[in-house]
């Protein structure tokens, strides 16, 4: 029996006895502020030998008979407090010689509280000890101790609660409840803690700003976003440089879907020192890289603010996100993860088969990929008896796929990262699958183990029974490649291929599913979604400039069976929007653009025409990615992504060539230049053999006056030059490769080309431009286009 115990059956043996006190009254408030000095105190003691001679000098009082066996009122008082007051010794003597130290602090606490019932300090105490003692050091212990209620916290959180129940102004009771709750994995006192809190707002504890802030975060947690902001202005409105509570007002706001919560999160990031910066640290340490996070903590609050914000709004733009939306987006799935997938247990232990390490214990693997990447395409389990909990998620992404595989195995709550589907199995399993091509290899392989194991020679029947063994495991392993079909072809072809081909396959998807780990583990990303997939044809061009510089064309072309008109006093507009974002080789952001550009047109766009407009955008020269999205208000929309776009300075020194741009003028979509030509453009890509091709260009990078030497050429796409193919009949057009010198009138040269299509058979086909200067300099561009009859 622990000393806890026998010390509260002594104590009821006491208190039954003829003559002994009744349970005091509510704590008088001058013992609140002794307590309150005397804990003060105690924070700013070191040594533990000064404490253990602080504990003796007490535990003598306690023996005074009236003290150790109090029968009147105020004997009960000056005892109980006297019991406070020891365990406060033993609670900072547990913070520095350990947990024995602690479990004394209890039995004090405990002691006090059946002395003093209603006094919270006592209460408050014994909820201190208890976080103190912990849990068991046995895992599975443990686990079942959280799941029964039994666990540190949950113990803590009854108490802390008591002491609420007992002064609902007892603002330290209050705070630690508060705070515990929102601790706690599993049973979480969330319910009493908001009843104390409410309970507290009509009490002189109700402005107190730690109520406040407790109020607001546990209004959020309980789903009273509402309630929650209120608590969280009014203590702002008293204290406007609280950096704790400008990050949680953020949180609240962000969790109702707000962008105006970037606001808040910045300034209190301003302001943050200590406590409130490592919170901000702790948020930011989900998506941030390990060398990003010590430039954070090596930085001044004016290099951290601006760090942080140049690694938001870069991701903002990056994917096409209005300023803030990025960051809104990293909290919703903080907090979807705290929600679906916080663990229980925090001390994770990994089998040497697991490579992929999580270095935070808040979330399973599930939550890790989820905050860095978001939501997955699609989720596939797996149930059947014997086999652990299983998912796998698929990305669909514009660069390639991303599949990840989890396994529940030693925590039906901890969901681990595994390469292979075929893992959910077991490691080993698998791989035993893996080198036998799903039961398709011969048992005698694994003779020599099991031989090994039996300290005897291997029988036909132990052959039979390890062949019914390899049965079953490939018959599971095929019901787990079927489960997983819907997200990739590639566990169809394994249940289909033959025997070569099967292993092959199978180590194929292992590979990938590792580069998926890495990948899922090292980024982050948030690609536009939408309902559905806007049909629309789009083209970004590095030509045109103005005296602004260099230009970027947006080109796109929307079907009219894609759009729904809005009656308007001009005739009828078609609202989309456009986004864009010009990213540099470093990932530097560049130029953006976010606009709904005018599209009124005074009848109505037929189903099988396209409503075509173009957007220009100025860009300084360099190399670039160009991401652009085009979206309806029916939450139709697409993404183009153009990798390497080169746009040429035109004060050189080196010789530069922009885009070819190529149009009709059927298709009415032009561009005046400021030398007073006109560029066409097409963004359908396709030409009618019997318009004319408009081809542009511009020379860049020679000064004013200089030759340079022109070449045309045609061919089909993949193939060889058509001015051997081209048959004539009529006038002998120029299809053709052919060549001319030129001299530059300025800096920026612009050439206006008309190309005749009706010798061209339909078919799809390859211009290349080659430029050359006599200083040695030359350049190539090229384009595809298609030819309709």
């Amino acid at each position: 029996m622990s000393l806890r115990c026998l010390r509260r059956l002594l104590l009821i043996l006491l208190t039954a006895l003829p003559g002994a006190a009744s349970s005091l009254r509510a704590q008088a408030p001058a013992q609140r502020r002794e307590l309150a000095a005397f804990r003060d105190s105690l924070a700013n003691v070191t040594d533990s030998t000064k404490l253990f001679g602080i504990e003796k000098l007490h535990i003598s009082r306690a023996r005074q008979p009236a003290l150790y066996s109090p029968r009147t009122p105020a004997d009960t008082a000056k005892a109980a407090l006297l019991h406070v007051r020891l365990g406060f010794i033993s609670l900072r003597l547990g913070d520095i010689v350990g947990r024995a130290s602690y479990d004394s602090a209890a039995s004090e606490f405990s002691w006090a509280t059946e002395l003093a019932p209603k006094w919270p300090y006592a209460w408050f105490g014994l909820g201190l000890a208890e976080l103190g003692v912990g849990d068991a050091g046995n895992m599975f212990v443990r686990g079942l101790q959280t799941m029964l209620g039994k666990d540190a916290l949950t113990r803590a959180a009854n108490d802390f609660a008591r002491s609420a129940e007992v002064d609902s102004s007892f603002v330290e009771g209050l705070t630690e409840l508060s705070n515990t709750a929102l601790r706690q994995r599993i049973n979480a006192r969330m319910d009493v803690a908001l009843a104390a809190l409410r309970r507290a707002a009509r009490s002189p504890a109700a402005h107190n700003p730690e109520i406040l802030l407790a109020r607001g975060r546990v209004e959020r947690e309980v789903g009273d976003p509402d309630s929650s902001l209120a608590a969280l202005s009014s203590l702002l409105d008293t204290d406007p440089k609280n950096a704790v509570a400008l990050l949680e007002l953020a949180r609240t706001r962000f969790a109702v879907g707000r962008l105006d919560g970037a606001d808040p999160w910045y300034r209190g990031l301003a302001l943050a020192d200590h406590d409130a910066l490592a919170m901000y640290r702790r948020d930011l340490s989900f998506i941030m890289p390990d060398s990003t996070l010590k430039r954070f903590d090596a930085a001044t609050p004016e290099a951290r603010l601006t760090l942080v914000r140049k690694f938001w709004e870069q991701r903002d733009r990056d994917e096409l996100h209005r300023p803030g939306e990025r960051l809104r987006e990293h909290y919703r799935r903080l907090d979807y993860a705290a929600r679906n997938f916080r663990l229980v247990s925090t001390n994770r232990q990994y089998n040497i088969e697991e490579r992929y390490r999580s270095s935070q214990v808040e979330f399973d693997d599930r939550g890790v990929i989820w905050i860095r990447q978001g939501p997955p395409s699609d989720r596939r389990p797996y149930a059947a008896p014997g086999i652990e909990p299983n998912e796998s998620w698929v990305y669909r992404r514009e660069g390639g796929d991303l599949i990840l595989h989890f396994v529940a195995r030693n925590d039906v709550q901890d969901f681990r990262l595994v390469p292979s589907v075929l893992d959910v199995i077991g490691f080993s399993a698998g791989v035993q699958l893996e080198g036998r091509a799903l039961g398709q290899g011969s048992p005698s392989t694994g003779t020599p183990i099991i031989a090994s194991l039996l300290g005897r020679p291997v029988t036909n029947a132990d052959s039979a029974l390890l062949a019914q063994s390899d049965s079953r495991l490939a018959n599971v392993a095929d019901d787990v490649l079927r489960s997983r079909e819907g997200i990739d072809p590639i566990y169809g072809r394994i249940l289909t291929a033959g025997r070569g081909g099967r292993s092959s396959l199978i180590a194929a998807e292992r590979d990938f599913g590792q580069r998926s780990i890495a990948i899922a583990t090292e980024t982050d990303a948030w690609p536009l979604h939408f309902a559905s997939v806007l049909k629309a044809k789009m083209e970004v061009l590095a030509v045109g400039a103005d005296s602004d510089g260099p230009q970027l064309q947006l080109l796109f072309g929307i079907p009219g069976s894609a759009l729904t008109p809005i009656r308007v006093a001009a005739g009828l507009a078609y609202p989309v929007r456009l986004r864009a974002s010009v990213l540099g080789l470093d990932g530097s952001v560049v130029a953006t653009l976010d606009t709904a550009p005018a599209l009124v047109v005074s009848s109505a766009v037929p189903a099988r025409e396209y409503l075509l407009k173009r957007i220009a955008l100025h860009v300084p020269p360099g190399v670039f990615t160009v991401r652009v999205s085009l979206e309806t208000e029916e939450n139709a929309g697409m993404v183009s992504t153009r990798d390497t776009v080169r746009v040429a300075s035109p004060l050189g020194p080196a010789l530069g060539l922009s885009d070819l741009a190529l149009g009709t003028r059927a298709v009415h979509l032009s561009w005046p230049t400021a030398q007073g030509d006109t560029a066409w453009f097409n963004p359908l890509g396709s030409f009618h053999v019997k318009d004319p091709l408009e081809l542009f260009f511009e020379v860049a990078g020679l000064p004013p006056r200089t030759p340079y030497h022109l070449e045309l050429e045609v061919t089909r796409a993949g193939g060889r030059s058509l001015l051997s193919r081209l048959p004539l009949i009529g006038k002998r057009y120029s299809y053709f490769k052919v060549s001319s010198n030129l001299t530059t009138a300025g800096s920026l040269d612009q050439v206006h080309r008309q190309l005749k299509l009706d010798q061209l058979p339909p078919g799809t086909y390859l211009l290349t431009v080659v430029v050359s200067s006599e200083t040695g300099g030359k350049v190539t561009r090229r384009r595809t286009f298609t030819v309709l009859k």
